[in-house]
């Protein structure tokens, strides 16, 4: 244990989790950008023909990214459910993406001499206006509602709780993966059920988180896994049978039906180990948000995944699962290294700087505020 008050230590198993969600989501795009990125049918490689053994390892190991974000979410529901949002973080999380975004248009475009049009220009300079870094862009915009969110969550009883998620499951997850048009299809909502799912967790569920029942839940994380590897291998066999292509994505369904109980029972098995505290885990998760800024950008998921060693080049090779491997671990490694040196030597500055000039501008920004709220209630 390090020196720091109890009050200030933070929980290094729920910052491996973070780790553990980051790395399921690298793999995630390594095959949705390396490998199954191309949609045309003549150049689909997800087709019965091309079906080999590295492609099946690649269904199975890539499947997993609404997971990740799911944990991700489970975890800022939990730790939020009670607390107002931090508009300063929010700020430096811009920063961040807009910082990110720059940076990597002028590797793009200058240093690797790739053509671009104004339009890209534009579109790569103001991340969140397009909804670049999807997840972390609907994640600012989430964080405004976080507090009315709350309220509403606080202010209903369980049963009325459990309601509320259980129609929200069924209407945007359930049947939706069974092709009914349930005219629910914005991840904002997304957010929502998984940090609501967070939220009563820790309102209802915390009595019954007892290390005891820590095996339980990872037994029922791997059975839910085992479904769906099994699936993903018999929608492939189906595939060939009948030789029907389409069929190769028949787990489908439930993947999204299982994606977000995994992610719950993932959550709850860290959530009751045995708290431990590590320097080094915590540093590492405290660069997480920079691995998903930059590997997940437009412009750097061509370089990673289509120039610097292109999946596609390796597809058919006999050492593909040793690739994979490296190129996953090398990617979490060299943006972690990268968003530590930002962190330690850019953010402090930005901070100093925006302490300097908060109390100024937020109190402007109140008195508009208010005067626009009197105006219109008046």
């Amino acid at each position: 244990m390090g020196s720091e008050k109890s009050s200030e230590i933070r929980n290094s198993s729920i910052e491996l989790l973070r780790i553990v969600a980051m790395i399921i989501i690298i793999m995630h795009h390594f095959g949705i950008h390396g490998v199954f990125h191309i949609l045309g049918k003549s150049q689909n490689i997800l087709i019965v023909d091309n079906l080999s053994w590295q492609i099946i390892f690649t269904q199975i190991v890539s499947w997993g990214g609404n997971v990740g974000n799911a944990i991700f979410l489970l975890i800022t529901g939990y730790f939020v459910i009670n607390k107002n949002i931090d508009i300063k973080k929010i700020i430096i999380l811009l920063f961040s993406m807009f910082l990110y975004s720059w940076i990597i248009e002028i590797v793009y475009f200058g240093i690797l001499g790739i053509p671009y049009s104004i339009r890209m220009i534009i579109r790569e300079s103001i991340p969140i206006y397009f909804g670049n870094n999807w997840f972390v862009s609907c994640y600012i915009i989430f964080s405004f509602f976080i507090p009315f969110i709350n309220k509403f969550l606080n202010n209903i009883n369980k049963k009325e709780y459990i309601i509320f998620i259980l129609l929200i499951f069924i209407f945007y997850i359930f049947l939706p993966s069974f092709k009914v048009n349930t005219f629910m299809n914005s991840k904002f909502i997304f957010f929502g059920l998984v940090y609501s799912i967070g939220g009563y967790l820790k309102l209802y569920f915390i009595k019954y988180l007892k290390n005891t029942y820590n095996k339980k839940y990872i037994n029922l994380f791997f059975m839910q896994i085992f479904i769906v590897i099994i699936m993903i291998i018999f929608s492939d066999i189906m595939a060939i049978i009948f030789s029907k292509d389409i069929l190769i994505k028949l787990y489908n369904p439930f993947v999204n039906i299982l994606s977000i109980p995994i992610a719950v029972t993932l959550f709850l098995y860290f959530l009751t180990i045995k708290p431990i505290y590590n320097k080094n885990i915590n540093i590492i998760s405290g660069t997480i948000l920079g691995i998903y800024l930059i590997h997940d950008n437009n412009l750097m998921r061509k370089i990673i995944w289509e120039y610097i060693f292109p999946n596609m080049d390796y597809i058919y090779s006999n050492f593909y699962i040793l690739f994979f491997i490296i190129k996953v671990c090398l990617i979490f490694v060299i943006c972690s290294f990268i968003e530590f040196l930002r962190k330690k030597y850019l953010e402090p500055i930005f901070i100093k700087l925006l302490d300097r000039y908060w109390n100024y501008y937020s109190n402007r920004l109140n008195i508009m505020l208010e005067y626009i709220i009197f105006k219109l209630t008046k």
